[in-house]
């Protein structure tokens, strides 16, 4: 090397090296960029069906909004505290009080109306309660509960099967949605060096100073502070022109490299607290829907057992003696479970078909009202609380490189690829100068060179992991493209995307809700004979 204030083109050691590298990589950058303009990148499931249009609903008068707000709120109020002043007043206007409830004295009337309008109060809360228990018995508890596992005890349906609604789930987004070539075809040379040039030009410094320090120490020591830039900007260069091949040895054979499905699962099925929490912030809206909804066919129903109740009782008086064997004394112990059963199955099964049916939109009352499943009427929200969602906790750089770490056989692949290209650059700039192919024949192997070079930037890149892994996030801008593309679905494919998630196990729920109901009807039956 001459003085401090020579160009790099007066160093032949080290400018033929870095000059011809340039010149075969500008031959690699334009063989690269052929095979990938070649390289057809696999196109998702449903490429061609990203084209719904939502109809446009008119929103209703501010009256009309605050009525629906709170309508159910209406409901209660009027129920719950109507029905309890009305046998108030009544109370007070039959004077002829001839039986008692407990210890209150009252009119044998007036008992009578109190148990029949307890049919319908009862109903409300008792189909409000078994909807609501089922909804957390299918997510909770999140580990099993009991002993002698898993019969003497339970875990939520969910955590229970997470591995299958973790697949479930995952099939939903990778291949049909978007494919793993897609996510890392979005990485590109420029962008990347571009974004990171910070970060990776300290790792070059400190791997380029610790191979020279290692493999030629008297050499790096003596060379000027202007010498050594030179020699770490060549090696910016060459790592640029490294970068592509690499990178396009990785998207040639991602597939083979890295599950990514697999991954998902793995974090879902360890982590089973998170798939109860993407269940639960994707559906809240409708949960809370279903228990409102069962609440009033509660109420309905409830009316309808009171009548028969009526009906049941209009015919005697007492039962004892010889009346006690007919139909009136001891039906309602049929009546009330029957039709408890009937109650909880029905308001369950009503409240899973509403969330997704109907599928198509019907717009009703001028455009006011759209006629749809109430889950697919919020495609547009639960797309991007969807999407969210999995890119936050799953399909995420920093869930990525977490994985790909800990399986050794992922990790060895990359290596391999990358050691073979870092060998290959090696090769390319010792053989360029047969002065530096000699020297570095008497000193060191290539071989440790090259091991060298990868173990020392293996060590220093965990240091700038954070800001890798937000370029990764930010160039494979996954949410915002899941988000989209969820939201461009027809209704009908979207509903096929995403109710087989749940399908196959609503028949516990509708099975909780009937048994529940029997179990309900009969106290119900003891108490209103007592």
């Amino acid at each position: 090397a001459g003085g401090k204030g020579r160009r790099a083109r007066d160093v032949p050691l080290l400018q033929s090296p870095g000059s011809a590298c340039r010149q075969d990589g500008a031959a690699v950058d334009a063989e690269v960029d052929a095979a990938t303009n070649a390289r057809t990148v696999r196109a998702p499931a449903l490429a061609n069906e990203f084209n719904y249009e939502p109809p446009v609903v008119r929103p209703l008068p501010p009256a009309l909004q605050w009525l629906n707000l709170k309508l159910f709120n209406l409901f209660l109020a009027t129920v719950f505290l109507g029905t309890p002043v009305a046998l108030v007043v009544l109370y007070f206007r039959y004077d002829d009080h001839d039986d008692h409830l407990w210890w209150l004295p009252c009119q044998k009337e007036w008992k009578d109306l109190l148990k029949y309008l307890s049919i319908p109060v009862v109903s409300i809360l008792f189909t409000w309660w078994h909807v609501w228990l089922g909804i957390q018995m299918c997510f909770y508890p999140v580990y099993f509960r009991g002993c002698l596992p898993p019969y003497l005890g339970w875990q939520g349906i969910v955590p229970r099967r997470a591995e299958i609604m973790a697949s479930r789930a995952c099939d939903i987004m990778i291949g049909s949605l978007i494919t793993v070539e897609e996510i890392v075809d979005r990485i590109r040379a420029e962008e990347f060096f571009g974004t990171l040039q910070p970060q990776l030009s300290q790792t070059i410094s400190v791997v380029s100073g610790q191979i020279a320090e290692k493999h030629f120490p008297s050499i790096w020591n003596n060379l000027p502070d202007w010498s050594k830039e030179e020699i770490q900007q060549f090696v910016w260069q060459d790592s640029q022109r490294m970068f592509d091949p690499v990178i396009s040895d990785l998207k040639g054979n991602i597939n083979q490299i890295v599950d990514f499905k697999q991954m998902a699962i793995e974090v879902l099925c360890e982590d089973k607290k998170l798939l109860v929490e993407m269940f639960m912030k994707i559906g809240r809206r409708e949960f809370v829907f279903i228990q409102h909804l069962s609440a009033f066919m509660g109420f309905i129903l409830g009316v309808i057992q009171m009548l028969l109740w009526i009906g049941l009782n209009a015919g005697g008086e007492s039962c004892k003696g010889a009346d006690s064997n007919s139909f009136r004394c001891w039906g309602g112990f049929v009546v009330l479970p029957a039709s408890g059963l009937l109650i909880g199955y029905l308001t369950n099964w009503l409240g899973i078909t509403m969330i997704f049916r109907p599928v198509m939109p019907k717009i009703i009352c001028g455009g006011y009202i759209n006629i749809q499943g109430v889950f697919l009427k919020r495609q547009q929200e639960v797309s991007k609380e969807l999407a969210e969602t999995i890119c936050q906790h799953l399909v995420c750089a920093r869930r990525m490189v977490e994985y790909i770490v800990k399986k050794e056989e992922i990790m060895s692949k990359i290596l391999q690829i990358y050691e073979g290209r870092v060998n290959e650059q090696i090769r390319k700039a010792i053989n360029m100068v047969p002065v530096a192919r000699e020297a570095l024949g008497r000193l060191v192997g290539i071989e440790g060179i090259r091991e060298d070079v990868v173990k020392f930037t293996m060590r220093e890149l965990p240091n700038h992991a954070s800001e890798i892994e937000n370029y990764m996030d930010s160039a494979f801008n996954l949410s915002e493209t899941i988000s989209k593309r969820l939201c461009r679905l027809s209704p009908k494919r979207f509903e096929m995307m995403l109710h087989p998630v749940f399908q196959e196990d609503e028949w516990m729920v509708l099975l909780l809700g009937g048994v529940l109901g029997v179990v309900v009807g009969t106290l119900q039956a003891f108490a209103l004979g007592s």
